[in-house]
């Protein structure tokens, strides 16, 4: 799975450089007005299904499973398809009343289908996921990936003479023939493999209220975390662009600097994420597992979340630096657009907090505080909303008042979420481990970066590909012998 998530995030960053090439940030600007509306309907259609058919397959198995499983398909096949018709039908009235630029309209009504085939390819996710048969889940992912980022370049030089938003709608289209042929991919796994691997032969292929009152009672909570989350995506792409033309800026000019700053400086952002995503992952059970010992669990508790912390801190602040340093190149010679350089290193600031807090939410959902979690979720968006509500308006700022806004709504989920750590686990942290030594390294790092000014100020400068790629190198290895000559690495070395 590791793998293929390195493949998949790796072949979206260039669909996203190709996009900004062909589409431009004002194109990408409309996509990315798009993509929040678009996630916040599969939230609510998925209605926390696919995890909790995992987690009921996986306790369960046999032949019962294929109750769940079927009901579970029929919940989807609802609500997807009334949810995807009832915004269909909604979605000119809510475009006028509520969107920053009406002409999303086109993108947003051809990505709908989309939201029954990603409902019902969810089920079978859950059920392989609960059998512990994720080779097919990530082979589904790249296939549907492959198929998006071909069909979307495909399209996009086709429809080249025609309107911005029959453009944009390419990609529309791009995303339903990638998520549908990813879905006959499972479905052609499940057949082939139904009666030797997946499910017993079951009598009963009715649909069970038993069932479905288990599904939704496990699914319902997440969802509701989730369209929190996915609500406040929604509502920043809606907002800055609306603080822009207060500030104004017109609605062309808006949509363009919002591209720039979800579709380049964002994207950017979220490189170093392709490698921290598998920490996350592995420190939820990590820590749920030495909850379950008596006498060594607060010990084996207190190392691992110190080590996840530390790792998280290690790598992050390597990315952050990288971004930072060489912003301008890297947002010159791969999305052409120079300007967003700037709002990228703004979002370099919090951008540690960010993959820390990601670190610090898998914590504590180790530790069973999902309530934490959605609170501490609603604090971050009123002030990420107060934040580019006050800030984005002011033509001194504009975009990077969001920028800033975002910052500050990410260090505070890593306050929030770290107090909630201290004070459910009650745990000391090796703050000089986390914090100190990666820091002083950093700080190395950037003397021998902007020394070279006197020595050789063309290198800063005049940055092309190559010298870029050589430079970078050189940051990382100042960084890594730093952190091993301070001990930094000694931790990471043992935990594996």
């Amino acid at each position: 799975m590791l793998g293929s998530n390195i493949f998949v995030k790796g072949l979206g960053f260039f669909y996203r450089v190709v996009l900004v090439r062909l589409l431009g940030v004002e194109g990408v600007g409309l996509v990315e007005m798009v993509s929040p509306v678009f996630s916040f309907l599969l939230v609510l259609g998925g209605c926390g299904i696919q995890t909790s058919l995992s987690q009921i397959v996986a306790a369960k198995q046999g032949s019962e499973s294929h109750i769940y499983f079927r009901t579970a398909l029929m919940i989807l096949a609802i609500s997807s398809t009334l949810l995807t018709a009832a915004a269909y039908f909604a979605a000119p009235w809510l475009v006028r009343q509520f969107a920053p630029d009406e002409r999303i309209l086109f993108c947003l009504q051809l990505i709908l289908p989309a939201i029954i085939i990603i409902c019902l390819a969810s089920a079978f996710r859950g059920l392989f996921q609960g059998l512990k048969y994720v080779g097919a889940i990530g082979m589904s992912q790249n296939v549907e990936q492959i198929t998006r980022v071909a069909v979307g370049i495909w399209l996009i030089g086709q429809m080249a003479v025609l309107a911005l938003p029959e453009k944009v709608g390419a990609v529309s289209l791009a995303t339903v023939c990638g998520e549908g042929i990813g879905f006959l991919y499972l479905l052609y796994v499940y057949f082939r493999g139904r009666k030797e691997y997946f499910l017993a032969p079951s009598r009963n292929h009715s649909f069970s209220f038993k069932a479905a009152r288990e599904l939704l009672a496990l699914g319902l909570p997440l969802t509701a975390s989730r369209l929190v989350s996915t609500g406040i995506m929604m509502l920043q792409a809606i907002l800055i662009p609306l603080c822009l033309k207060l500030g104004g800026w017109d609605i062309r000019a808006a949509t363009e600097i919002y591209g720039r700053f979800a579709g380049v400086a964002l994207a950017l952002l979220h490189l170093p994420g392709v490698f921290t995503s598998a920490l996350s992952v592995s420190v939820l059970p990590a820590v749920a597992e030495s909850m379950t010992y008596d006498i060594t669990g607060r010990r084996l508790m207190r190392q691992r979340i110190n080590d996840s912390l530390q790792a998280a801190s290690s790598f992050t602040l390597l990315g952050m630096l990288l971004l930072f340093l060489f912003a301008s190149p890297l947002c010159t010679l791969l999305f052409d657009n120079p300007p967003a350089a700037v709002i990228l290193r703004i979002l370099t600031i919090g951008g540690i907090f960010l993959y820390l807090q990601v670190t610090l939410i898998s914590v504590l959902q180790g530790l069973g505080e999902v309530k934490i979690l959605l609170v501490n979720n609603i604090i971050c968006g009123v002030v990420l909303i107060s934040g580019i509500l006050l800030l984005t308006p002011l033509p001194s700022l504009g975009i990077s008042g969001a920028a800033i806004a975002v910052d500050i709504s990410w260090l505070c989920g890593f306050c929030l979420n770290l107090y909630g750590v201290y004070r459910k686990a009650k745990i000391k942290l090796d703050w000089s481990n986390i914090a100190l030594k990666p820091a002083a390294a950093a700080l190395i790092v950037l003397l021998f970066y902007y020394s070279q000014q006197f020595f050789s100020p063309s290198l800063i400068e005049n940055q092309n590909m190559t010298t870029m790629l050589w430079q970078g190198i050189m940051v990382i290895a100042v960084y890594l012998l730093s952190l091993i000559l301070s001990g930094g690495l000694i931790k990471i070395r043992r935990q594996k």
